[in-house]
């Protein structure tokens, strides 16, 4: 296994390109190597077995293996904006089941946007394990995880296994999970329950340039069957994470992105 730079967390097969695509970009014209891990990106074995699984499975194309199609899109997607993609194969949380009950933990939206179920309590040592050889092989890597914004359970998980990273002293920055943060008071939202003790968060911008833009346009529109979940078109899509990226980056194109300012054995980068 190669070392990288910089490993981005996924939680699903889409996330770290809305949410980071032209700083990864940027990043890879002056040589910065990138390692996309979407940790949710398995198969179930099983046809889709709720109300709410069944419904993504028809607005994914209604397909034999609508998780296996995505991650074939998240190839594409990452190679255009310049990085490299491995795909864990834990279950996205529609998926998921109880290890103890057996019955499905989030099986409508309020569960999923709601809190993790008890019997995932444990759940971010399983993948904290999984990334172990990735962060044994990038040894000094800057790690990038989801703010948690918008509040999806698997965001959440991930973030418990970041934060457990940064407690041992791995440097970690956040990234705003778009498009929730377009949502005003999201990101705020996001950070309230994270400000606990003497931690305090510190935001940064990352800037980029319109052949960086343009090339988050393009990774993105390689997620065919998502973008009808969030676009009526791909000029719209265009057009909205353009509008986003210089609202963020105050009439420039930008990013955002958060660390840890106490304790942080970073360096700030």
């Amino acid at each position: 296994m190669k070392p990288y730079d910089c490993l981005y967390l996924a939680p699903h097969l889409d996330d770290v390109v809305l949410s980071c695509g032209g700083t990864i970009h940027r990043r890879a014209r002056e040589g910065e190597r990138a390692l996309v891990i979407t940790l949710f990106a398995g198969s179930p074995t099983e046809d889709a077995n709720t109300a709410f699984s069944r419904e993504l499975k028809e607005r994914w194309g209604a397909v034999e293996d609508p998780v296996g199609v995505r991650r074939r899109e998240d190839m594409d997607a990452v190679t255009r904006v310049g990085a490299d993609a491995a795909h864990l194969e834990f279950l996205d949380c529609v998926y998921r089941r109880g290890p103890r009950s057996g019955a499905d933990l989030y099986p409508a939206v309020e569960h999923i946007f709601g809190e993790i179920h008890p019997e995932e309590g444990f759940f971010h040592e399983e993948l904290l394990a999984a990334l172990r050889p990735f962060l044994a092989a990038s040894p000094r890597a800057t790690v990038y995880a989801p703010l948690t914004v918008g509040h999806h359970v698997d965001h959440l998980v991930t973030m418990r296994a970041v934060r457990t990273l940064h407690d041992a002293g791995r440097r970690v920055r956040f990234y705003e999970d778009y498009p929730y943060a377009v949502q005003p008071d999201e990101v705020e939202r996001a950070l309230a329950p994270l400000r606990e003790g003497d931690v305090e968060w510190l935001k940064c911008c990352r800037c980029f340039g319109p052949e960086d833009l343009d090339a988050k346009a393009d990774a993105i529109s390689c997620y065919r069957s998502q973008i009808s979940t969030f676009w009526q078109s791909l000029s719209e899509m265009r057009r909205d994470i353009e509008t986003y990226a210089r609202t963020v980056g105050d009439g420039e194109l930008g990013e955002a992105f958060w660390r840890i300012v106490r304790p942080d054995p970073g360096d700030g980068r």
